[in-house]
């Protein structure tokens, strides 16, 4: 959103910076200016583990992605430093999350402004891994050196941009830089107020989860919630269903929990509205990943309330807990949460209703591109 955003205000150059085909990419990103892709160098390809990498590549990769100091995929990468000059004609770089940027040589080699957009924080990715209620002492153990390492790392390289957007006012109070605002994150899709509402759907008994299998954190988010929260929730409410829908492999997990009442595994779906609209409330029950979880303003978007933990409610500062949201703590909330909305239809329908609107308020893509562009102005 942030390239369309830009598009409107002048000619776009996209550096993608990982691997994969360009005509991949470039649908994606119609209409730039240009779009390369380059790769950067893996872990296991810095100092020492470059010399036993040819024995196990994607090995050696994690291992010293685990193991290995941090602070090299936090450097300028080799790979780009042809590109540099390139960038230093652009009259402004946006860069999309602080790693990329930073290997792109962006914030180190040019004097060209840098805006970078500090979604998904690096290190509130490990703290979140860390609060996980199932994290075993010997990961918290790594986790812990490695948010350690990206608290020194961060505000090093912070400092270097002209410019942060970040996307809660809790990032917004911790980070410290003299030029910052909050940029909401938002969906892909283009909102329009113009799209009727959902109605409550009275009758329904169906909790609706959304997302993709391939992202890691979905996949262990959900089967956590089956095992730990769903034998409750179905003790209760005997004819509950929760309908799992997104890309990526759901269906290869159906077998192991055909033996569960009322779990749904649907997988890919081409039609959302109808998911939504055949659906009591959805949930998000994960307590761990960076960035804020898009899947809560689509589903508010519809018009269906939403239980989510405080983790994933992070970002989301204007939609308030028992308001226009269910935000749960830990797993017993999330029981009581389900329980409570699909027993409660008027208290859905509030909480949605309020909701939708804080999202048209809050969260559109005109008010985004608003504040794209007077940061701009700003430091034009």
């Amino acid at each position: 959103m942030i390239f369309e955003a830009l598009r409107n205000l002048g000619n776009v150059n996209i550096l993608i910076v990982g691997d994969g085909s360009p005509d991949f990419f470039a649908k994606f990103f119609l209409n730039s200016t240009t779009l390369t892709v380059i790769r950067p160098f893996e872990r296991g390809e810095i100092g020492f583990w470059k010399h036993i990498r040819p024995v196990s590549p994607k090995v050696i990769d994690l291992v010293s992605t685990a193991f290995g100091s941090r602070k090299y995929l936090y450097m300028p990468d080799k790979n780009f430093f042809s590109f540099t000059e390139k960038i230093c004609e652009f009259d402004l770089v946006v860069g999309r999350y602080l790693r990329p940027t930073v290997r792109s040589g962006a914030l180190h080699f040019i004097n060209v402004p840098v805006i970078v957009d500090v979604d998904d924080r690096d290190d509130v990715i490990f703290k979140s891994r860390l609060n996980r209620p199932d994290t075993s002492f010997f990961f918290k153990f790594f986790f812990k050196w490695h948010l350690k390492q990206m608290q020194i790392i961060m505000p090093n390289l912070l400092p270097m941009a002209k410019h942060l957007w970040v996307t809660s006012k809790s990032d917004y109070l911790e980070i410290k830089h003299e030029s910052k605002s909050i940029l909401p994150n938002i969906p892909f899709t283009n909102f329009n107020n113009k799209y009727i509402p959902l109605p409550e759907n009275h009758t329904s008994n169906v909790i609706l989860f959304v997302g993709s299998f391939g992202h890691r954190v979905n996949r262990e988010g959900i089967e956590r919630f089956i095992t730990n929260c769903w034998p409750k929730i179905i003790s209760v409410e005997t004819d509950a269903k929760l309908r799992i829908v997104g890309s990526g492999g759901w269906e290869t997990i159906k077998n192991k929990y055909n033996h569960i009442s009322g779990i749904d595994i649907a997988g890919f779906k081409d039609s959302l509205e109808a998911e939504y609209k055949n659906a009591a409330f959805t949930v998000t029950p994960l307590f761990e990943g960076g960035g804020t979880k898009i899947k809560v303003l689509e589903s508010l978007f519809y018009q269906r309330a939403t239980l989510v933990t405080t983790h994933a409610h992070y970002g989301y500062d204007k939609l308030v807990n028992n308001k226009s949201i269910l935000v749960a703590s830990n797993e017993s909330e999330l029981i009581a949460g389900c329980i409570n909305l699909l027993q409660n239809s008027k208290l859905r329908s509030r909480l949605a209703e309020e909701g939708r609107k804080i999202v048209f308020d809050e969260y559109s893509f005109e008010r985004f591109s608003s504040l794209i562009k007077d940061t701009i102005k700003s430091i034009a």
